[in-house]
């Protein structure tokens, strides 16, 4: 009825038709603002016509394999979508690479992405299947590629770190024991000088030998 309103005003009348005029929410707003990757009990118990209408057309997706969107795949950003039924009927997908750019049917593998998503206010993850080329492969795990290389470099520094530390350390520690090595020979050849009598000692050492000698001599004749 308001419609017929305002085109009676806009065509038949002279008076302000502006308080006609409202947005009109067309059913793929609807369906924007509705949209669940993965619907839950609680959103298919809503009664409205927004959400009946947004369950129609989440049951006629096919959620066994995804496809991906790998545009910003260098930023960690890759996004995932259910499959169509005209998809589903050309293969895209599961038979063809499910990265929507690729046409590749060869050298295909299946992959389980653990796909983290925000949606309606919230962090929410999903364990999803997807079937890509080896080349659209390395695009999908790029970013943990990088940041596993990034973490070995880091290792490898902190690794070099250690030996050069260790090597500074065993130059000091020898340094140390070589020291300690002359000490103990000053010590050494110290002692070695006390236990052993001087030339000097040594004759007056044979003299008094002779004299106790010549004593017995004297005695046990």
């Amino acid at each position: 009825m308001q419609y017929v309103v305002y085109f009676a005003v806009r065509f038949y009348g002279n008076g302000n038709s502006s308080k006609f005029s409202r947005p009109v929410k067309t059913d793929l707003d609807t369906l924007r603002e509705g949209y669940r990757f993965i619907r839950t009990e609680e959103d298919d118990k809503d009664p409205s016509w927004e959400q009946r209408l947004v369950k129609r057309y989440y049951d006629k997706l096919f959620k066994e394999y995804c496809i991906s969107d790998m545009t910003k795949y260098k930023s960690g950003k890759i996004g995932l979508r259910w499959r169509t039924e005209k998809e589903v009927i050309s293969g895209k997908g599961q038979f063809i690479c499910g990265n929507k750019n690729c046409g590749e049917s060869d050298n295909l593998g299946g992959y389980e992405v653990n796909f983290s998503y925000f949606e309606a206010g919230e962090s929410k993850q999903a364990l999803v299947k997807l079937v890509a080329c080896e080349r659209c492969a390395d695009m999908l795990h790029y970013r943990k590629r990088k940041e596993k290389e990034q973490i070995g470099r880091m290792d490898e520094r902190e690794l070099e770190k250690e030996v050069k530390h260790d090597r500074k350390r065993k130059r000091e520690q020898y340094g140390k024991d070589g020291r300690d090595n002359e000490d103990n020979g000053s010590e050494y050849q110290n002692r070695k000088g006390t236990s052993r009598p001087s030339t000097t000692d040594r004759k007056k050492m044979g003299h008094e030998k002779d004299d106790f000698d010549e004593y017995l001599v004297g005695m046990f004749p």
